[in-house]
């Protein structure tokens, strides 16, 4: 048996009893030690923030030759036969960064056994039922002397042993 347990940002605790639930929260993405969200201004409170990421989606491409630069051509007085052609380069694109940041949980959550802890709930519940009440314990100690007594502690001992701590 499993149960959650839920603690917010200030420390305040609070338990569900489904263990599933917790699997399916984390898988999720919810109750785990830290969140990323877009850097969103106003979106997230700044004293939860435990880093700033840059995520480059595509990242900058730098100017490519295409054809090389072609000096003028002259004939024999010196005139220009063919002008100078200048270097052709692709434009240069720029990187796509995406801006996110780190955050602290706004809740953790963990999944707790408490199987023992319920076995020993169900046990303490059957040996109360079973063990002799205040009025018979009363009844022989004061009617019944020392025998009535010790029989009731037998029967005591014999719920224990039917009913043993977990």
């Amino acid at each position: 048996m499993k149960k959650i347990k839920v603690t917010d940002k200030n420390g305040t605790t609070e338990y569900i009893n489904d263990g599933e639930v917790v699997n399916r929260l984390h898988l999720m993405g919810h109750g785990l030690p830290e969140r990323i969200v877009d850097d969103i201004e106003g979106s997230y409170d700044p004293a939860d923030v435990i880093e700033h990421i840059d995520l480059v989606i595509t990242p900058a491409i730098d100017p490519v030759l295409v054809s090389e630069a072609v000096s003028a051509v002259l004939d024999e007085q010196g005139n220009v036969v063919t002008p100078e052609v200048p270097a052709v380069y692709t434009e240069a694109v720029p990187a796509v960064i995406k801006k996110q940041v780190k955050l602290k949980a706004e809740y953790t959550v963990e999944i707790i056994d408490i199987t023992a802890e319920h076995q020993l709930q169900e046990c303490i519940k059957n040996r109360k039922a079973e063990y002799p009440t205040m009025e018979e314990f009363l009844n022989a100690y004061f009617d019944g002397g020392e025998v009535a007594v010790q029989t009731l502690q037998a029967k005591r001992l014999a719920v224990k042993q039917k009913y043993p701590k977990p």
